[in-house]
């Protein structure tokens, strides 16, 4: 599983190599600059190349032909990893909605891919539209909200940007132990590194303060989109 999990195919075009590289040095960069020394400007130099240099890798190595879905994939994460570090509550809550709609994205695939919904046909083939319908309400809510003067709760965002999170960790794991598919065991270490990572983060902010637990955090969170990039390109074989 080790070797599966960090193995370098020699055939790789050598652009997708070098987007490799950019992609960890930046991250890295990042995470030292935000996470440790706490310097949120230096930090924005190097946030900004992390999602695009992964998209790039994905570009280059992928050989489906439908790939949009997940080059937007990586256009909703980029804009919302990079917003939610501007200073602003507004700016802060589109945010949650990028990621909300990206969450939304690999709740869509995990439910295809477990096959849940075989015998409903109804479900099977409507079930994107459910998502779809969802993160229209919450957008026209907003719209409204401002519209006639409303009082919008983000609390119906955080929700369901939990739940969806929750449901692809739970059905992450369902996949991978039905199935034992390499493409579920990569979504899965995904969502169990942005899981752990926050959590050490929260804990460090709010409860215990000690530099180990950033540490710990930096290092799961480092291959994260790395992860997600595997899980893509091997659930298009």
């Amino acid at each position: 599983m080790v070797r599966e999990i960090f193995k370098i195919d020699k055939n790789i075009d050598s652009r997708a190599s070098g987007a490799l590289y950019i992609y960890f040095i930046s991250y890295l960069c990042y995470l030292f600059f935000y996470r440790v020394y706490g310097d949120l400007d230096i930090a924005l130099i190097f946030k900004p190349i992390i999602v695009p240099s992964i998209a790039f890798a994905y570009f280059f190595i992928s050989k489906a032909t439908k790939i949009y879905l997940n080059l937007f994939l990586f256009l909703v994460i980029f804009f919302a990893d990079n917003l939610i570090l501007i200073e602003g509550r507004d700016i802060k809550v589109f945010s949650t909605y990028l990621y909300l709609i990206a969450i939304g994205v690999l709740f869509s695939y995990v439910v295809t891919d477990s096959k849940i919904f075989k015998r409903n046909l109804f479900l099977k083939n409507n079930f994107n539209y459910f998502i779809i319908s969802y993160l229209s309400l919450v957008i026209f809510y907003k719209i409204a909200s401002l519209t006639l003067n409303m009082e919008f709760k983000e609390i119906f965002v955080v929700i369901g940007y939990v739940v969806m999170f929750l449901m692809v960790l739970l059905l992450s794991i369902y996949n991978a132990l039905r199935f034992k598919s390499i493409a579920f065991r990569f979504l899965l270490l995904t969502i169990l590194c942005l899981f752990f990572s926050d959590v050490l983060v929260a804990l460090n902010k709010y409860y215990s303060k000690n530099d180990i637990l950033i540490y710990i955090a930096c290092l799961i969170e480092i291959p994260v989109y790395y992860f997600l990039l595997k899980y893509l390109l091997y659930r298009e074989k």
